[in-house]
């Protein structure tokens, strides 16, 4: 048995299952994959951060039919499969706040965008646009203020641009405005 908030990287979350992982099979890695295939949700996040726990258990020629499905418009969905396809064969990890960017955790979500933002780590562009659709208010503020410093961008301009229409927080609205309002 394994306990998924072992690592460093969770140790501040205590909201983790036990998770026997000789009797997860290959119908619940399927559909853990299948979970990342849609839009940003919870079983986004949690699926993301389980295919990691499984390492390789997670069956490389599954991962590889995935991103060639995946259309052209889901670049950063091909990268994240890429990312778990590196870490499942070789456990090599490029962007390391990745997992804590897709944490299931909002709270671990939020500090590593702040973590992005403190050092201004431009590699993570494509990783945070989605998650201008974030269900937590806290995350989706953070990821807009950080991407709000990259407005010059074509593509940050038009996912922001884009989002405002989207947004229901009125706050957050308001403030997303107002940085169109400055340029």
């Amino acid at each position: 048995m394994k306990d998924l908030g072992d690592d460093k990287h969770y140790a501040e979350s205590n909201n983790y299952d036990i998770v026997e992982v000789s009797k997860v099979n290959d119908k619940i890695i399927k559909k853990l994959l299948d979970y990342l295939k849609y839009d940003i949700s919870d079983k986004f996040f949690i699926s993301f951060e389980s295919l990691l726990k499984l390492g390789n258990k997670v069956p490389e020629a599954t991962i590889k039919n995935i991103i060639r499905e995946l259309e052209q418009t889901h670049n950063f969905k091909k990268e994240l499969f890429q990312f778990i396809l590196n870490f499942t064969k070789d456990n090599m990890v490029e962007y390391h706040l990745l997992p804590q960017l897709y944490s299931p955790d909002f709270i671990v979500r939020a500090r590593a965008v702040m973590k992005i933002k403190e050092n201004n780590d431009v590699r993570y562009l494509k990783f945070l646009l989605p998650l201008l659709d974030d269900p937590d208010d806290s995350v989706r503020w953070s990821v807009i203020k950080f991407l709000s410093l990259h407005i010059d961008n074509p593509i940050i301009h038009f996912e922001l641009k884009k989002h405002q229409n989207k947004e229901l927080n009125p706050i957050i609205s308001e403030n997303l405005k107002e940085v169109f309002d400055t340029e």
